[in-house]
């Protein structure tokens, strides 16, 4: 940039790096866990609904002649891994673990152009240090968020919870 000092070039260098390690790191990060997210939960959710509709099929087309042992085990079958994929989409709350990742992918996306539109703004060595502070403060203010939120959806007992008899 014309007129710039090598101090505020280099003010505007780190910054500009910086910026980039928030769009390599947390970003990227945050857009494969959700893609990965998405895909976990369609395939579950296509395996369960595929399950119980093959099973009704299955079964509709049954004579007393074809209704053989193995046959039997597999209306058994079906229907198991259909329940399984449900049982893990709830538990593991793999819906709600996409819907988060996502929105922390979105807000560090907003985040990065909120420090390039930022950085066009900023004239004096004190302009770059102001918002490499501010950018860091909402880094750390997404991941907090986010970690709060994500150990919210999966307590101590997320799997199962066991209530004590009472004496």
């Amino acid at each position: 940039m014309p007129n710039m000092t090598e101090e505020e070039h280099n003010d505007r260098e780190s910054l500009v790096a910086f910026i980039d390690k928030i769009h390599q790191v947390y970003e990227i990060w945050y857009a494969k866990v959700a893609k990965r997210n998405h895909r976990v939960w369609y395939m579950l959710q296509l395996v369960s609904l595929l399950c119980g509709f093959l099973t009704s099929i299955f079964v509709a087309f049954q004579t007393k002649a074809t209704w053989t042992p193995n046959i039997k085990l597999i209306c058994a079958v079906i229907p198991l891994i259909g329940s399984l994929a449900s049982t893990i989409v709830l538990q593991f709350k793999v819906f709600e673990t996409w819907r988060l990742r996502e929105e922390g992918r979105i807000s560090f996306h907003n985040l990065v152009n909120f420090g390039n539109s930022e950085l066009l703004k900023c004239k004096t060595p004190e302009d770059f240090q102001k918002l490499h502070e501010t950018l860091t403060q909402k880094t750390n203010e997404l991941e907090n968020e986010q970690s709060s939120k994500y150990f919210g959806l999966y307590g101590s007992n997320f799997i199962a919870s066991f209530t004590p008899k009472k004496a």
